[in-house]
């Protein structure tokens, strides 16, 4: 008897891992193993791990009552053929009832087994685990050893394609590139360089918004001088060797950004472009939770034993969201069956242990965001060191800006205050949990201030704080005279935390100080601080990139504030909360924000009309319709020509989307009940004068400030329209509490869980009676403190950390900061402090 396992990628019921079957295999003293799956998900992961123990893979592949097999590199050629092909293989087979199919490796796990069928929709197999005497499978069949190991060749570059960049380069960048290609040919990664500058120029060329970089080949000069980034590294002090260097033996990983409306535009022009083109496969794993949400599902009693067995197991097939393999020549991989484009069925570590490069093209929204604003105000160029554009990043008012969009994040603008690219990029760097963990964050903003000075003068450019990697490796060659290429490798080392790489690195970077005549103290000090700190270290070129993405967000928000949130809205329309906090912003710049008009109209000065897409239930197609078809003179006219549901016009109605046409909230409630029950007022009126007879109209619908403010949420998923506020005390806007995530004082009235200043509306957390409040109030809806209105005189702001004249702002009169000065306790009248270190305190 043979065995033919299978695993579990086949998705027919298999719970055996690969390494329990390797080592079922060798406990047994097996030569081999033969793997019998429907598809080739295992393969390369089979091959490598029989390989790494001694044991000869023998790949089959199952179809029907079938066992194909390959017995070497030439038959399994023939075995991924015929299957991209749909055809029976010019190969041996073995008959499934001549064999035995092993599911599970003992009786044990048999509960398992029949759980995942019920999971991948197949049916259990009630004796499919391995027992009695076997064969080995190799020697009954004649199999030898092979590996999988593909030839991967991409696009040759034309003779000479990099000898016109050194046309008019200064002698730096000169001197650069000619270091960077030297690197590039001597490693041979000119074809790979080539193929991907084509991916760039073929989105270029059709109008695809490619972002200007990511990752560490922002370094590179030759990179931004071929087009495939546009930071110009020179300028920005990056490292091409945090990209690059000599002792690199794996192909550079420069992943390609683009918009992501446009990302499958993108791919169908590669798949005409290149000779071999295919999107790879990823798989969705069992986890605990997602077995717990199966178990209720199915309602099914399923034991701590069967959790664990399956626990990691693979369940679906997936399509990378941006792995691709482009070739110069066809590639004969295992693709997924049926597929609309091809599919590799390899995963991305499949596909490098068998030396197929893939390239990542990573569908970014903030970049669709970013196109369509810069479209629709026709901007193709901005400048870089703009006053209003940092003025805005400071105050932390950063909804809609890419990676500045967090809580956490708005107060680090506040407490970074970034004045300059250079301080933006330094920011995002620190915005991590690492660098937050450490306080570094802190440590720096103080350090900006002046309040507190840095003990070694070893990272000037961001006040003694190790935010880059570069930064460790730059030290590690001017102060232990480390190559590049060494430095990266240390760099690396004391990022791991693993002592058995972190101790040689450091004994190696302490020996060649003491070399150089650094004192043994020195030192000791300065392997604490790489140790404590290094591993929170980001990749500076990364960090320099994605600030340029937010600055250029940032300068399209300040200077033109209605078309970035118009823009911004409509895409994040299914996010109820960002469309609540672009409402907020809004309000907090001056505008008053209305409910959508279903007839549209022009725009007026100052005032925001959300897009009919903010309600909920309409996308972007159902709007479309709506104002291809407007005007309408009704709801009814409205419904007949839209064919839109019901639901969803009552939606519409809610939403205040019909007021402008009927004059009011409760009248257009008022025709919509009308409607729904098919009753129409106006022709009640008109056969009563025919007919001499009176009909009873129904009392008109009342609706108060609570119900318009319950209706909006149901339509938005929050309160737009303002409470009446009557009422001369004013503190902070209520508005900024959520547009720049600062807990703040707010003067309000409460009416049923709702707070409104007059300005803006918002549902509370904590419940108050009805009434006139002064609030401390956080960014979500949670209240800190409460005082009746009356009862409060003054807000006072206890500052209790450094601070300079740029960390407040003007408030009102009722406002005020107190801190202590040399010793003196001072107040400060009529301001307001933006950074967050403060208490409030009510007089």
């Amino acid at each position: 008897m043979i065995f033919c396992f299978v695993s579990p990628c086949s998705f027919d019921g298999s719970v055996i891992r690969l390494r329990q079957m390797i080592e079922f295999a060798k406990e047994r003293g097996m030569k081999s193993l033969l793997l019998a799956d429907t598809n080739f998900h295992a393969a390369v992961r089979f091959n490598k791990l029989c390989q790494e123990n001694g044991l000869i893979p023998i790949h089959g592949l199952r179809k029907g009552q079938k066992i194909f097999y390959a017995r070497d590199r030439e038959e399994f050629e023939e075995l991924v053929r015929s299957y991209n092909e749909n055809r029976e293989p010019r190969l041996n087979s073995l008959d499934v009832k001549e064999v035995r199919l092993v599911y599970y490796l003992d009786r044990s796990s048999f509960e398992a087994h029949r759980f995942m069928t019920r999971l991948v929709g197949s049916e259990p197999c009630e004796d499919c685990e391995p027992f009695g005497k076997f064969l080995d499978p190799a020697e009954a069949l004649g199999a030898r050893l092979y590996d999988l190991k593909v030839s991967h060749k991409l696009l040759n570059p034309p003779e000479g394609w990099l000898d016109k960049l050194f046309e008019e380069l200064d002698l730096e960048r000169k001197t650069r590139l000619m270091r960077e290609v030297e690197v590039v040919r001597k490693l041979g990664f000119e074809s790979y360089f080539y193929t991907v500058k084509r991916i760039v120029d073929i989105a270029t060329q059709n109008g695809i918004l490619i972002g200007p970089g990511r990752g560490s080949v922002v370094g590179s000069l030759l990179a931004y001088l071929l087009g495939i980034t546009s930071i110009d590294p020179i300028s920005h002090n990056l490292m091409f060797e945090r990209f690059l260097h000599e002792e690199r033996r794996e192909p550079p990983d420069i992943d390609i950004d683009v918009a992501d409306e446009q990302r499958d535009k993108l791919l169908g022009l590669l798949k005409d472009a290149f000779p071999y083109f295919a999107q790879i496969s990823t798989f969705v794993t069992l986890t605990e939770k997602g077995l717990f949400n199966e178990v209720s599902r199915l309602k099914l009693d399923v034991s701590s034993n069967v959790t664990k067995a399956l626990i990691g197991l693979p369940l679906r097939r997936s399509i990378h969201a941006a792995g691709i393999v482009l070739a110069a020549e066809p590639l004969n991989l295992p693709l997924v069956p049926s597929s609309d484009q091809p599919v590799i069925e390899y995963d991305m570590d499949s596909l490098e242990c068998i030396g197929v490069v893939k390239i990542d093209v990573l569908g970014l929204r903030t970049l669709t965001v970013l196109d369509k604003i810069r479209k629709r105000v026709n901007v193709k160029t901005m400048p870089f060191n703009d006053g209003a554009t940092f003025e805005l990043l400071g105050r932390g008012n950063t909804c809609g800006i890419f990676q500045l969009e967090s809580e956490t994040a708005r107060n680090l603008c506040r407490l970074i205050r970034p004045s300059n690219l250079e301080e933006l990029s330094v920011l995002l760097a620190l915005n991590r949990p690492g660098p937050l963990a450490a306080k570094l964050e802190k440590t720096y903003a103080e350090r900006k201030r002046g309040c507190q000075r840095a003990e070694e003068d070893m990272f000037p450019e961001t006040h003694g704080v190790i935010v880059y990697q570069e930064q460790v490796m730059r030290l590690a060659m001017r102060t232990a005279g480390f190559s590049a290429a060494e430095a990266d490798l240390f760099r690396k080392a004391i990022s791991e935390k693993d002592p058995r790489i972190l101790e040689p690195a450091l004994q190696k970077f302490r020996d060649a100080l003491h070399k150089r005549g650094y004192r043994p103290d020195f030192v000791e000090k300065l392997c604490d601080v790489l140790v404590k700190f290094a591993g929170y270290a980001f990749n500076k070129s990364h960090s320099v990139a994605y600030s340029h993405l937010s600055y250029e967000l940032a300068y399209l928000k300040a200077h033109w504030p209605r078309e970035f949130f118009d823009v911004y809205v409509r895409e994040h329309s299914s996010e109820q909360f960002k469309v609540f906090l672009a409402v907020q912003e809004l309000r907090s710049l001056g505008y008053e924000v209305l409910p959508p008009n279903v007839n549209f109209g022009g725009s007026e000065d100052r005032i925001f009309r959300l897009p009919l897409e903010a309600v909920g239930g309409i996308g972007e197609s159902s709007a479309r319709i709506c104002r291809e078809l407007a005007p309408f003179s009704n709801l009814k006219d409205f419904a007949e020509r839209t064919r839109l549901p019901t639901s969803t016009i009552q939606r519409l109605v809610w939403a205040g989307a019909f007021d402008e046409l009927y004059g009011s909230r409760s009248a257009a409630l008022e025709d919509f009940e009308a409607f729904q029950k098919g009753h129409d007022p106006e022709l009640s009126l008109v056969a009563a004068k025919v007919f001499g007879k009176q009909t009873e109209r129904k009392q008109k619908l009342s609706y108060d400030e609570v119900d318009l403010a319950e209706l909006e949420e149901r339509a938005f998923g929050f309160a737009l329209t303002p409470f009446a506020f009557e009422n001369e005390k004013k503190f902070a806007p209520l508005a900024e509490v959520f547009a720049s995530s600062r807990i703040l004082p707010v003067a309000v009235r409460i009416s049923k869980n709702f707070a409104s200043d007059g300005y803006t509306i918002a549902r509370l957390k904590d419940r108050l009676p009805d009434g006139y409040y002064a609030l401390i109030l956080a960014p979500d809806g949670r209240i800190v403190q409460h005082k009746k209105l009356d009862e409060v005189q003054r807000v006072v702001y206890k500052i209790e950390n450094c601070f300079d004249e740029r960390d407040v702002e003007r408030a009102s009169e009722l406002e005020c900061v107190e801190t202590v000065l040399c010793g003196k306790k001072i107040t400060l009248f009529g301001l307001r402090p933006l950074v967050d270190w403060y208490r409030i305190e009510f007089i």
